[in-house]
């Protein structure tokens, strides 16, 4: 193993460096995200909230659909 090889496992054997460099990899991947506008996000977070609803629901016996 190279002394560079070795320099960098003891620098990420540090929870200091290794959360530096982790948080540096997660946000240099990321994709760049972007507020809704206007209504648009009130009624994205209304369908989540149907959706997750009709997830709970699923199987239920008052729910004769499913």
């Amino acid at each position: 193993m190279s002394a560079k090889a070795k320099r960098i496992l003891a620098l990420l054997d540090d929870p200091r460096h290794r959360t530096r460099v982790l948080d540096f990899f997660n946000k240099s991947t990321l994709d760049d995200v972007s507020p809704f506008a206007g209504d648009k996000g009130e009624k994205f977070l209304s369908e989540l909230n149907e959706m997750q609803d009709l997830q709970s629901n699923a199987g239920r016996k008052e729910n004769p659909d499913r």
